[in-house]
């Protein structure tokens, strides 16, 4: 028996193969397999104040949202093997093993922890390679954070998946109530991979192999000549703890920021990377470097197929990546003038068709055993990956039950188990956030906060502004 392309098992759970993309981002999460500890692992929280009936149950009402969540969206419940999802249903109808109640206190049991002790940082610097995603409470700090793995979402699902969180924390009951659905609306709400969002054809045209072979070609090239600052150890070190160093700058900061770049018609972003760029080639010990290229994460969902664009299928993974490029050398408007167009025009209906050739290519050679001979890679990954969620207002909001759950403030970022930096910028209440995040065995703190500190000397020097940090 079949669904969706889901395959009915004899013990009763269901199973379908991954798609590429999620092969791809499957792999590297288990590449540090032997620390125990997740690479590219996303973290999402947000500091919140509560009123009202929550102030003497908090904690159960937060446990009660998180197994809402889980009916609302199954593929909080997908584990992983080999190459398949793997999913239990809830309401597994005939099976007394998995009766729909207590499989929700098992998920729960599992995956809701209420921490007494360790701080945010602590955890993050850890942060586990688990099957299911993971919901902390911090009572003392009045934190909420969830670790997901990036083949079950992206940066901006792991947004909306917080803020349907919060909704039914103040009004959950609806939802557990309604929980006996029948084992098809389960799986129904299961949402596509990328490629099939999409509408990517199963079969590749002659144009759609063309495109993905060059799409392929120059993203090699590309990522071939990423590179960043010097960093500790070489090849034969093992990685540390993943760590954190992010700048926050006021209100009023924030506004002549986003007012200069609209003046220039440029996008934040652009001035944000030619920064970065601008920055790297004055930090870096390569060598002749002409050109810094480096992968940048691009969003997805808006291109997507209805109904998959809407935020009811937030926990699945729809983003790709581009290779955005800065010439050493080039003016600051020349070049955020570039990638302004860039990633204002980076989406093609022929790439998006080509994405299930691309990614089936790209998790084939990951996947392929390396040949007997090779020795590790001459020049490990160093470069600074940029990904910028942009408006996160957009996707969370700051109160819900007409004020009993307020939100403070938002992080977001990644874990770390390479030489890369993952510089993260975005905005919440009006605030800009730039937060990297590294392996403390490869950079000290002095590193990250060079880079930030060079990225902010260069948008007050070329945008004519005066960026002040709000106080910690």
């Amino acid at each position: 028996m079949s669904f969706n392309g889901w395959r009915l098992q004899a013990d009763g759970s269901w199973r379908k193969e991954l798609g590429g993309l999620e092969k791809v981002y499957r792999f590297y999460s288990t590449t540090s397999l032997a620390t125990g500890c997740e690479h590219w692992g996303l973290y999402s929280l947000c500091k919140v104040t509560y009123s009202g009936s929550l102030a003497h149950g908090i904690a159960t009402a937060l446990r009660d949202a998180w197994k809402a969540l889980r009916i609302e969206f199954p593929a909080l419940g997908l584990v992983i093997d080999g190459s398949d999802a793997v999913y239990r249903p809830i309401n597994q109808a005939g099976n007394e093993k998995y009766d729909n109640i207590d499989s929700l206190e098992q998920f729960a049991q599992a995956t809701f922890s209420v921490e007494q002790n360790r701080t945010v940082e602590e955890i993050i610097a850890h942060f586990p390679l688990n099957d299911l995603p993971t919901l902390y409470w911090l009572p003392r700090s009045s934190e909420l954070m969830l670790l997901n793995s990036h083949w079950r979402s992206d940066g901006l699902g792991s947004v909306m998946l917080l803020n349907r969180f919060l909704e039914l924390v103040v009004d959950p009951s609806e939802v557990l109530q309604g929980q006996c659905g029948h084992v098809d609306t389960e799986i129904a709400r299961i949402s596509p991979s990328l490629e099939d969002a999409v509408g990517t054809p199963l079969v590749p045209t002659p144009k759609i192999l063309e495109t993905a072979s060059q799409t392929g070609k120059l993203f090699r090239e590309k990522s071939m000549k990423s590179f960043g600052v010097p960093f500790k150890g070489d090849t034969t070190t093992s990685p540390g703890n993943t760590a954190i160093e992010a700048t926050v700058y006021t209100p009023e900061s924030s506004k002549a920021l986003f007012d200069a770049c609209k003046a220039r018609k440029i996008t934040v972003s652009a001035a944000i990377h030619t920064a970065l760029a601008q920055t790297v080639f004055e930090l870096t010990s390569v060598e002749n470097a002409t050109e810094y290229a480096t992968i940048m994460a691009v969003n997805m969902r808006p291109y997507v197929e209805k109904p998959y664009n809407a935020s009811e299928h937030a926990c699945r993974t729809y983003v790709t990546s581009i290779t955005p490029t800065v010439q050493r050398g080039a003016s600051f408007h020349d070049s955020t003038t570039s990638l302004t167009q860039l990633f204002k025009n980076w989406y093609s209906k022929e790439f998006s068709q080509a994405l299930r050739e691309i990614y089936q290519g790209a998790s084939r050679a990951l996947l392929s055993p390396p040949p007997k001979s090779a020795g590790p890679p001459p020049n490990p990954p160093s470069g600074i990956v940029h990904s910028n969620l942009g408006v996160v207002d957009r996707f969370l909001g700051t109160q819900f039950g007409d004020g009993a759950i307020q939100v403070t403030k938002f992080r977001f970022g990644v874990s770390i188990m390479n030489r890369q930096m993952l510089l993260y910028p975005w905005s919440f209440r009006g605030e800009l956030n730039l937060s990297i995040n590294y392996n403390d065995a490869f950079y000290d703190a002095s590193a990250p906060q060079q880079v930030l500190g060079g990225i902010q000397e260069k948008l007050e020097r070329e945008l004519g502004i005066k960026l002040e940090r709000c106080a910690s």
